[in-house]
């Protein structure tokens, strides 16, 4: 089975981590922004990653880096053509969420960050839409989502 982690940096990409022993025995791709951090990321649980572009803050750089990420996200999913798009957050997860269920019919997992004690996350509001499995890791934030919403446990 192919599978599209997406993580962004800090607490995403560490959750992330925790994970991948659990994708053992499949192809995984991880994608994450495009930046210095992880340049020379190395893990062997991970077939390749990839940075997508991550646009300015705020008015047309925002603009420009959206789109340029989405004809990136487009270009991943064609290529990779995952069967399970899995996540642990980050607004970088929005697109291909959509984009993978919607075009590409591919299993959309999300995992809510363990930050999230009380209050939905934006990208977890986002997705959950459409997500096919929804874990939050802490009870409390529970009662922000729908039925669809299980808590997991504490991951990290």
């Amino acid at each position: 089975m192919r599978i599209l982690c997406i993580a962004s940096g800090g607490g995403h990409i560490e959750e992330m981590i925790a994970c991948l022993d659990a994708l053992a025995g499949h192809e995984v791709v991880l994608a994450h922004y495009g930046t210095r951090t992880f340049r020379d990321f190395s893990d062997p649980r991970v077939a390749r990653h990839i940075g997508i572009f991550r646009g300015g803050e705020g008015g047309l750089r925002l603009l420009i880096g959206t789109a340029l990420s989405v004809f990136q996200w487009l270009w991943l999913l064609v290529r990779f053509r995952p069967h399970v798009i899995f996540s642990t957050g980050a607004e970088l997860a929005i697109i291909p969420f959509w984009l993978g269920r919607l075009v590409f019919r591919a299993r959309c997992i999300f995992l809510e960050s363990a930050a999230r004690d009380r209050v939905a996350s934006g990208t977890g509001r986002f997705v959950y839409p459409i997500a096919n499995a929804f874990f939050v890791q802490r009870e409390g934030v529970l009662a922000c989502y729908g039925p669809k919403a299980r808590y997991a446990g504490r991951l990290i």
